[in-house]
């Protein structure tokens, strides 16, 4: 055995192999063999190991390093200029007119206009009034007649009788403005009627929608009449509201 490990060093740094014989030689040479393969084999795969684990930790670090810049550049730009940062490009869309509708009840119209018997109501309406009593009470009864009559002016207009219903709407300003002038004069004379003055201003703000609404379906003289009317309708609710506030 000491010839062999002899024969090898002497092999390994050149020297003549005399010692050993040929059969340890052989044997040898291979146990030389096999520790070197073993050797070399454990260094390469450890070289690779080592060098693949580096070549990814060094991408992983690289991109890490990358991504931190660029969230920093990004935050110092939007806190400089977030505009440029964040371009925001904000189109109107074009919506169509909303008009809030007033919230005031009309009551139901009855006989119309264009019906034989409306002048048996119109007649009616009249001696009722006439026999009411207390200038609050007449103001409530005409305002009454007044809703009524836009309300029927609304149905003779969607029946298609424009005339008929522009007519009808005239004649319930009429009631409306009656009703409007006798409570502020009993509002100036000291008598509690802000309750009739509330109703009378949410009235004239109804009866100016309707108008409106009527204009917009009319043209020529019967449009130049609704918006004449529309016109002293606003100027009642104008005075209604003026009262209102003086009332104590």
């Amino acid at each position: 055995m000491r010839l062999v490990v002899l024969d090898s060093l002497w092999h390994t740094y050149g020297y003549p192999m005399k010692v050993a014989s040929t059969q340890d030689r052989q044997f040898s040479v291979r146990l030389i063999g096999f520790r070197d393969f073993f050797k070399n084999s454990g260094q390469v795969s450890f070289f690779n190991k080592t060098w693949g684990s580096w070549k990814v930790a060094a991408a992983a670090s690289s991109a890490a390093m990358v991504f931190a810049v660029a969230i920093l550049l990004l935050s110092l730009l939007a806190v400089s200029n977030p505009l440029k940062v964040y371009p925001q490009t904000i189109t109107p869309t074009p919506t169509p007119e909303q008009t809030v509708k007033v919230n005031y009840y009309l009551p139901y119209p009855g006989v119309l206009p264009d019906s034989p018997l409306y002048r048996i109501k119109a007649v009616r309406d009249r001696v009722v009034l006439w026999l009411t009593r207390g200038e609050e009470r007449k103001a409530e009864k005409e305002l009454l007649y007044a809703d009524k009559r836009i309300n029927a002016a609304i149905a003779l207009t969607e029946g298609g009788k424009v005339a008929e219903g522009v007519s009808t709407a005239t004649k319930a300003e009429k009631y409306l403005q009656s009703a409007v002038n006798r409570t502020v004069k009993a509002s100036s004379q000291g008598k509690d009627v802000k309750s009739l003055l509330l109703k009378l201003n949410d009235a004239c703000a109804k009866h100016a929608e309707v108008l409106t609404e009527l204009a917009e379906k009319t043209d020529g003289t019967q449009r130049t009449v609704l918006e004449g009317t529309l016109s002293e309708t606003k100027a009642l609710g104008e005075k209604s509201a003026q009262a209102l506030r003086e009332s104590k």
